[in-house]
């Protein structure tokens, strides 16, 4: 990790970092939301619209399209331009796109709409991050940015909570308010974010041409530590985007609820991320990174492997077994590396390429959920969910392997377990 202490944002008091980073960071939650929300639409537009399967699974397809091309681009741009114009600029743009989803009258619409927002939440993840960490003091950015990473969870949480009450209050449209709440949720932050400063350190260390940042990310140590970071970041989101954008739709498949029972029943699996998340606020710091990515890929692979072969081998599981392989698959996920993934690249690179490098690795991310939600969709067509499930648990247990990597893999060091 960088041993600098980063600055504080330009413009902002000394101890003014917690509301500059909670303004940014706020973001975050309302692109989860985003996410959760169009998930939530699944399986009532199959029916209201007269889709397939696949069809509908390409509306997150293009969401994480979207997502991929943000993270890259804006990722250079924070780098090029500075982090504040961005941040305000990715809120704007989930506002227009929440509004153009939640009206679109018929697919091909509603596809580019979902691709708008993913271009808006690939964006936050790209620039707020690395805002952070030139913001918060040397000491505090690691906890500070997995505060910023558990409230995310309650954006998901909102989505498929909210969504099962307005699929159920409103049969036909309820899906149209739930696309809009996003929308609705990201206004006060549109007039908020005026008050994030540029931060200092982005500004001492800045390179003017586009050429040279390009160049300082593509020498041999960055560009193999950076590969070993979208590599881990990639297999997490095979199974965590790729999964929490079907998961409402498996839960009707599997449990053969409703629409609606769907959406609640995915609301309480993830709740289980709350206390798991809390757990990787207490203690980044006193266990470290790696430990807690190593073991929490691990657990998420147990879970998700048994839970595959299980609704391969039984042709009928009862709920509690599956909400409950579930739930601990999220729990390992949201207390290791739903957090590490998205932290340490932010912190491990200097301040004139932190942007790009992050922006990078987060299009690494959006690649994994584009790949874990198209396999899925294609593995329950031909197997079942089971199979789905297969994947997403193997998917894991390589991210634990590429976790252990000595020397050359993203943590560096001997030890699996250092930090």
């Amino acid at each position: 990790m960088p041993a600098a202490a980063p600055r504080p944002a330009a413009g902002s008091r000394a101890g003014d970092w917690r509301l500059q980073a909670a303004l940014a960071g706020a973001g975050i939650l309302i692109g989860s939301y985003d996410l959760g929300a169009i998930s939530v639409a699944f399986a009532p537009l199959e029916v209201r619209w007269h889709l397939t399967n696949a069809v509908v699974a390409t509306l997150g397809t293009a969401t994480l399209v979207g997502m991929l091309v943000g993270s890259l681009v804006t990722g250079l741009l924070a780098d090029r331009l500075g982090r504040r114009a961005l941040v305000i600029a990715d809120v704007i743009l989930f506002v227009l796109s929440a509004a153009a989803g939640a009206s679109a009258g018929d697919f091909a619409v509603l596809t580019i709409a979902r691709l708008a927002t993913g271009v808006a939440v690939g964006m936050d993840f790209a620039v707020v991050f690395p805002f952070v960490v030139e913001t918060a003091p040397a000491l505090k950015r690691g906890r500070a940015l997995a505060w910023i990473m558990w409230a995310a969870n309650f954006g998901t949480l909102l989505a498929y909570g909210a969504g099962g009450l307005l699929l159920h209050e409103l049969p036909v449209n309820g899906w149209r308010a739930a696309v809009a709440l996003g929308g609705l949720l990201a206004l006060p932050l549109l007039l908020l974010r005026g008050r994030v400063g540029e931060p200092a350190a982005w500004r001492t260390a800045r390179l003017e041409r586009t050429g040279s940042i390009l160049r300082a990310v593509a020498s041999r140590a960055r560009r193999r530590r950076l590969s070993a970071f979208t590599l881990t970041t990639f297999c997490y989101q095979v199974g965590d985007q790729g999964l929490g954008l079907v998961l409402p739709l498996m839960l009707v498949t599997v449990l053969g609820a409703s629409a609606s029972s769907g959406a609640v029943d995915a609301a309480v699996v993830k709740a289980i991320t709350i206390p798991a998340s809390t757990l990787t606020v207490i203690f980044i710091e006193r266990l470290g990174r790696r430990r807690l990515q190593f073991y929490g890929f691990l657990g998420r692979a147990l879970a998700f492997l048994a839970l595959g072969l299980l609704l391969i081998a039984v042709a009928h599981l009862s709920a509690l077994l599956v909400g409950g392989l579930l739930a601990v698959g999220y729990f390992f996920g949201a207390a290791g590396p739903d957090k590490t993934t998205v932290i340490v690249p932010a912190e491990a690179f200097p301040s004139e390429i932190r942007g790009t490098s992050q922006g990078i690795s987060q299009a690494g991310g959006r690649l994994g959920g584009i790949v874990g939600v198209s396999a899925y969709g294609v593995l329950a067509q031909l197997a079942g969910p089971g199979a789905g499930m297969i994947l997403f648990g193997a998917a894991a247990l390589i991210g634990a392997g590429l976790t252990l990597l000595p020397g050359r893999g993203a943590f560096g060091g001997r030890s699996m377990l250092a930090r």
